[in-house]
């Protein structure tokens, strides 16, 4: 067989082919079409040799994890004449799977009677598993950044990375003493009446900020941001031994970031904030929250509904900032001295809180 307008043997080239080539019959109606030529490359990934396959039908190289619905409408295209390709895993000899990459296509006499197919095949098994190793590692990252978004949430930039190099970056459900703050605006509901939508919301973000910033500045994490305030926590994710000395000392400096956010707010002819916050220590209950598709890092427990109810004692005391005797107690042991801006808060005695079983004695700053 030759090329005519070159002189070129076709048999040597097939021969010499990179490819795995298969030539067959063009009977398309079962049980052909029958194998009528393979060159070396084909017995070399197959470890068929020509004399153990010309004369059977192609379907040697299927088995059991061969989806047939791969060829779905070849036999349709090969009779119109068009070019068919596909993939599917097929068999060696011994067994053994490989991804075979197929483009058939039909000869046809100088009639135009077709009278073969040639299969071109390509072992594409190392590229389909560096294809998946490349997804794989794609869902990787991906996830990466979704527990990094996740985790921005609650923590600073610096404790995102380094908890998002955990396989449970939280810890698993646990009692842990820890010092938890609330804090809201004053009013809100009145305030958010008074100015348009976009204004609400960018009077929002602007408060969130600025307090997240102190927290995480502080060694605090953010629970929860709800509506027109926030939940801090303190030794989350990992214990400080400082606990409630940093809640204390953020609470301060909230109250004067507070105040520095009001003075550019009025002199830009803007409204003053008013702002309560609460600050207790104690025993919780630490873990996720909710479900698999919506899951929240928090503190439940009697502290927690203790520091929530001491926002009633803003308000009713008209104060800035309510702090239970049990942080400060908390807070001298940590350092074995009186916590920073102690000499700010004044005893404000014992008081009974709605849902609190018994009364809880308060230090407030104005």
């Amino acid at each position: 067989m030759k090329l005519d307008h070159s002189g070129v043997d076709a048999f040597l080239v097939l021969e010499a082919a990179s490819e795995s080539i298969l030539v067959t019959t063009a009977d398309l109606e079962p049980p052909g079409p029958a194998i009528v030529y393979v060159n070396p490359n084909f017995e070399r990934i197959t470890g068929w040799t020509a004399s153990e396959v010309v004369g059977k039908s192609p379907r040697v190289l299927q088995g059991d994890k061969t989806d047939l619905s791969v060829f779905l409408g070849m036999r349709e295209t090969l009779r119109r004449g068009d070019r068919w390709e596909g993939q599917a895993v097929n068999y060696r000899k011994d067994g053994t799977e490989f991804v075979m990459e197929w483009s058939i296509t039909p000869l046809r006499d100088a009639a135009g009677t077709m009278t073969h197919f040639v299969a071109v095949q390509r072992d594409v098994s190392a590229r389909i598993e560096a294809e998946k190793r490349l997804a794989k590692a794609q869902a990787a990252a991906r996830e990466s950044d979704r527990r990094k978004t996740n985790l921005a949430r609650y923590f600073s930039p610096g404790m995102v990375e380094t908890l998002a190099q955990r396989d449970r970056p939280l810890g698993p459900v646990r009692r842990q003493k820890i010092a938890v703050l609330f804090v809201d605006i004053v009013g809100f509901v009145g305030l958010s009446e008074s100015l348009p939508p976009e204004r609400v919301v960018a009077l929002l973000r602007s408060f969130y900020r600025r307090l997240a910033t102190v927290i995480f500045v502080k060694g605090g994490s953010v629970a929860s941001f709800s509506g027109d305030g926030l939940m801090a926590l303190f030794g989350v994710p990992n214990p400080s031994r400082l606990e409630a000395t940093n809640a204390l000392h953020a609470a301060i400096d909230m109250m004067d970031e507070m105040e520095r956010w009001n003075a550019k707010r009025l002199n830009a002819g803007r409204s003053r904030i008013d702002f309560g916050i609460s600050v207790n220590f104690g025993m919780v209950v630490l873990g996720d929250i909710g479900t698999r598709e919506s899951m929240s890092f928090t503190a439940i427990g009697d502290t927690v509904n203790t520091a929530s109810r001491m926002q009633e004692l803003c308000r009713n005391l008209n104060v800035r900032l309510v702090a239970s005797q049990s942080l400060l107690e908390q807070a001298f042991d940590e350092t074995g001295k009186q916590p920073i801006g102690v000499t700010r808060l004044s005893d404000a005695g014992r008081h009974h809180l709605r849902g609190v079983s018994l009364p809880v004695q308060v230090w407030t700053c104005a």
